[in-house]
């Protein structure tokens, strides 16, 4: 069963067995608590002890923000957005001088306002250098001002944002920068917003309370999402369903919105909650929280223009626990999936084990903090970034050291 990244998950009676949602929380959050957190600072890193029957976190650890689960990389600043889900804020982190193999930047306690609450996606547009920090319980998405708000240049971070306001219950979102397009995931809504943010970014926010041009109706409790942006194919994980929707971006974006009525599935594992592509190979992953493994098809033959074999079941790799976050390394072609049951990080490589070849899918663990949920890649330091609620804090993993190749640094 899935523990939804946000306090207010819709029950899912499917699986009656676990708490109610609040209770879920409520619970995961005294187990974080009480877990065995020795805290060994080093300015503002920690070396954090994840539960008492795992092993001690092996990577440095971020203090950030309560409940820290999605993450965005803005790549002109190398500046790491965290939202903070009981805190009501984003968390930045200075990529240049706090990663995997330089530590002084860590200590440094920078926020950002999000006008709403409980922000859970990100989003950066390095185009106009605006960060879309997605508020879930507000259902607003915040228009915040990169070039004023970053790890180095604060001025701007704590002036309330232009707001988009979409569906009910928004969680994560991604965009096309070719179409200028915005995706975002609304759980509670059973939709997708598309966005138009030619006139609502950090330099124009004059078009935000018209920026929603267009809405698709997607499989139940859609999640998390993924763009291709050579095939302008959005991928869409519908976590009541067990599946995935297929969007045609040519036809469904901020200036054509004929297609947003039509769409294709693609059948994955259970509970599918974290979804990224693999330029390199042209292959979709998928985590899938409840039956913990990693879906993989190939987005050659189900994208916005082949859509034959969209509708087959996708290649399953069991492996983990509670599979969650998921992101792509493009320099090691490396593929990095939080265990947000298991504390760890599995790690494995893609030109063996993708959509066409699944040859050699053995992996390699890295242990992290409590309840790990979202990844990032910050490829100028080959830093993997893992967000962990319930340590409040963000480990870091060494690309260099720990990839799909290399294991020695896992």
């Amino acid at each position: 069963m899935s523990v939804i990244d946000r306090p207010h998950r819709p029950h899912r009676p499917r699986m009656p067995q676990l708490l109610p949602t609040r209770s879920r929380r409520t619970h995961a959050r005294r187990l974080g608590a009480l877990s065995l957190g020795l805290l060994a600072a080093l300015g503002g890193l920690s070396a954090t002890a994840s539960a008492a029957s795992a092993p001690q976190a092996g990577h440095p650890q971020i203090h950030v923000g309560g409940f820290p689960t999605g993450m965005s990389l803005d790549p002109a600043t190398d500046t790491v957005y965290v939202g903070n889900g009981t805190d009501n804020n984003l968390s930045l982190i200075n990529g240049r001088t706090c990663n995997s193999v330089a530590v002084s930047g860590c200590g440094q306690h920078i926020v950002a306002v999000t006008a709403g609450t409980d922000p859970i996606g990100s989003v950066v547009d390095p185009s106009t250098n605006t960060i879309y920090a997605i508020n879930a319980s507000s259902g607003t998405v915040a228009v915040i001002q990169g070039g004023t708000c970053d790890a180095v240049n604060t001025t701007g971070c704590t002036n309330p944002p232009a707001l988009i306001h979409i569906g009910a219950g928004p969680e994560f979102g991604a965009l096309n920068p070719t179409t200028h397009t915005l995706y975002v995931a609304n759980l509670d809504g059973n939709t997708v917003s598309v966005i138009d943010l030619r006139h609502c970014n950090a330099q124009n926010v004059t078009g935000c309370p018209q920026a929603v041009v267009g809405v698709v109706h997607s499989g139940p409790y859609p999640f998390a999402v993924a763009v291709d942006v050579p095939s302008n194919t959005v991928y869409v994980t519908n976590d009541g369903t067990d599946t995935v929707t297929v969007i045609n971006g040519r036809t469904c974006n901020a200036t054509t919105h004929a297609g947003c009525s039509h769409t294709s599935r693609e059948f994955v594992g259970l509970g599918p909650g974290g979804i990224a592509v693999d330029q390199r190979t042209n292959t979709v992953y998928v985590a899938d929280e409840t039956s913990s493994d990693v879906s993989m098809f190939s987005g050659a033959t189900c994208d916005s223009v082949n859509t034959s074999r969209c509708g087959l079941h996708a290649y399953r790799l069991v492996a983990g626990n509670g599979d969650r976050g998921i992101a792509v390394d493009d320099l090691t072609d490396s593929i990095y999936v939080a265990n947000t049951s298991a504390n760890t990080v599995l790690v494995f490589g893609g030109r063996a084990c993708n959509g066409v070849v699944h040859t050699d899918c053995h992996f390699a663990v890295a242990h992290v903090g409590s309840s790990p949920r979202r990844v990032v890649v910050d490829e100028p330091t080959d830093t993997i970034y893992v967000s962990n609620a319930n340590s409040d804090s963000v480990s870091m993993i060494n690309g260099r050291t720990c990839n799909g190749t290399v294991s020695a640094g896992c």
